[in-house]
């Protein structure tokens, strides 16, 4: 990502915001997908029978429409508009300081990615709370359950009821620090590289690259934070499974095997990359347009 002196604060967070909001509308379906697979057979031996990402697609769609998969969209949304254009407005600040105006290193834009996504998935896990809760709940509809919430409202007013704003906040930081830490020092060494096979040139090919790049790396490093927070977050204080990250962890293993970990990989990293592609792409866009 580019140095911070051609553009506004307000008008960098504006374009930030506005990109995450975006790329995330268009990957929510399979940011759906990768939460009911993650709570899917939870604590029930490896060899229980399981469905896979287009049979969870087609039971998605055949028990509760094809909307579904926009489940909790305004909080989606409001959780992007913090966390997302908070941890990529803030990055290339933190590098920055944190190179002293030199070139920055590989360690530099790691820890500049951990502490601007670690922070921005702090202020923003009440919204993720909320999300999670909606999209956690048609699987009650299957399960012959009554749904907990009628919208996003609902589910707002119950969080705050329980004081669970702040539920999975330790593996979402860490998720966060993690895939932002791996995902944007990708992007910028990708897209570094990419200008030198192309005598220096900012081109549209090697944004493209070096986005697809990031969403790998973000996959790759992320699928576990990401399982265990989904766990801790999903359920409320009457269905509450486990004590905490650590428990989630140990009896997640217990009982699934460590592979349970990286249930729903496919479909995380099915929104991860295009989620990546976009928000960089039209990030890079909207900069340049200001």
């Amino acid at each position: 990502m580019e140095n911070t002196s051609t553009t506004s604060p307000a008008l960098r967070f504006a374009c930030t915001s506005t990109a995450c909001v975006l790329a995330d509308s268009a990957c929510l379906p399979a940011d759906l997908l990768k939460v009911r697979l993650q709570l899917q057979n939870e604590l029930l031996p490896a060899s229980a029978p399981r469905l896979g990402v287009m049979a969870m697609a087609r039971q998605i769609i055949k028990s509760e429409g094809a909307l579904a998969f926009w489940s909790g969209l305004p909080a989606a949304a409001t959780r992007q508009a913090c966390y997302g254009g908070l941890s990529f407005f803030a990055y290339p600040f933190v590098r920055d300081a944190l190179s002293g105006g030199q070139e920055a290193t590989v360690p530099t834009q790691m820890a500049a990615g951990a502490i601007s996504g670690g922070c921005a998935a702090a202020v923003a896990n009440p919204t993720d709370v909320v999300k999670l809760r909606l999209q956690a709940d048609g699987r009650r509809a299957l399960e012959g359950l009554p749904r907990r919430y009628d919208g996003v409202g609902s589910a707002f007013r119950a969080v705050v009821a329980e004081r669970a704003f702040w539920r999975g906040l330790g593996p979402n930081v860490a998720r966060a620090s993690v895939v932002n830490g791996a995902g944007l020092f990708v992007y910028d060494y990708s897209k570094a590289l990419a200008r030198k096979v192309s005598a220096g040139e900012d081109t549209l090919s090697g944004r493209f690259v070096s986005a697809l790049a990031s969403g790998v790396a973000t996959a790759a490093v992320g699928a576990p934070f990401d399982c265990v927070k989904t766990r801790l977050m999903a359920k409320d204080a009457a269905e509450a499974t486990f004590r905490g990250p650590l428990h989630c962890v140990v009896e997640t293993v217990r009982a699934e095997g460590p592979r349970a970990l990286y249930k729903g990989f496919w479909p995380m990293y099915g929104r991860q990359a295009p989620f990546n592609l976009f928000v960089f792409m039209i990030l890079e866009g909207l900069l340049d347009l200001a």
